[in-house]
């Protein structure tokens, strides 16, 4: 299980506290615990979706764009590559954006590009404030879910 979390994360001391957390949850639940596939099974994936909780809540970022800085010498995006590979972010962020509904990526596109506050946006609308919360949350949550679904894969490339 540690090897497991540490091909991930490649931090000692996060790859031993994900393991102890899979069996302290283990422990606390082990008289409601059905598994239905392998032990072995169970414990990887729980260790891949631990590894991944801990990607997406950040306790590991710090370090992993600290690598990646030490990887790539002299001001960001020095290089055709960089370029590259932030067109194609942008273009993912696009992608997503368009696919949101009508209202949800007005308001978004007029929040992040515009930059009219939460406020503003109501008020040009003609919604609730509560309304232009509500669809960042979706809009947010949408581009949550895709680009840490891209830093995951990101991740595992870099291991393999």
């Amino acid at each position: 299980m540690y090897k497991s979390a540490y091909n991930i994360l490649k931090d000692r001391a996060q790859s031993m506290d994900i393991v102890q957390e899979i069996f302290i949850w283990l422990w606390e639940h082990r008289k409601e615990l059905v598994i239905k596939t392998t032990l072995r099974g169970y414990l990887l994936a729980a260790v891949k979706f631990k590894a991944a909780n801990c990607i997406r809540n950040g306790k590991i970022r710090a370090g992993f764009f600290k690598q990646i800085g030490q990887a790539s010498p002299g001001p960001l995006m020095n290089t055709a590559d960089e370029l590259l590979q932030v067109k194609e972010l942008e273009e993912v962020i696009r992608q997503t954006i368009d696919t949101l509904p009508r209202t949800c990526r007005t308001i978004y596109q007029l929040s992040r590009t515009a930059h009219l506050s939460h406020h503003e946006i109501a008020h040009e609308l003609g919604i609730s404030v509560k309304t232009v919360e509500n669809q960042m949350t979706i809009a947010l949550r949408r581009l949550r879910v895709v680009l840490t679904k891209m830093f995951i894969s990101l991740l595992f490339l870099l291991h393999l």
